[in-house]
């Protein structure tokens, strides 16, 4: 399991830093906490899969102010690199 990264910054930083909590993001997107938690700590495995995923990071990437492209790129990288995904299982 890694971290997204962003620029040697890791997206969960980059939230603590702009003081926006994993709820607010949660209330804001409808998204359940345990996944947003999941985004950020690259454990794509427990997300449902496919275009649900890659709509949950551009989610979050939205909620916490930056670029959502390089969030989307490693997450493509990383399921055809042979990580494991949930299409996978």
């Amino acid at each position: 399991m890694a971290t997204l990264p962003m620029d040697g910054w890791t997206v969960g930083s980059i939230r603590n830093t702009k003081g926006i909590s994993l709820e607010e993001i949660s209330k804001n997107t409808k998204l359940k906490v345990s996944t947003l938690k999941a985004i950020e700590d690259g454990n794509f495995e427990v997300l449902p899969g496919g275009i649900y995923n890659i709509s949950y990071i551009r989610q979050y990437a939205r909620a916490i102010g930056i670029d959502e492209s390089p969030l989307v790129q490693f997450y493509r990288a990383r399921c055809s690199s042979g990580e494991p995904s949930p299409m996978n299982r």
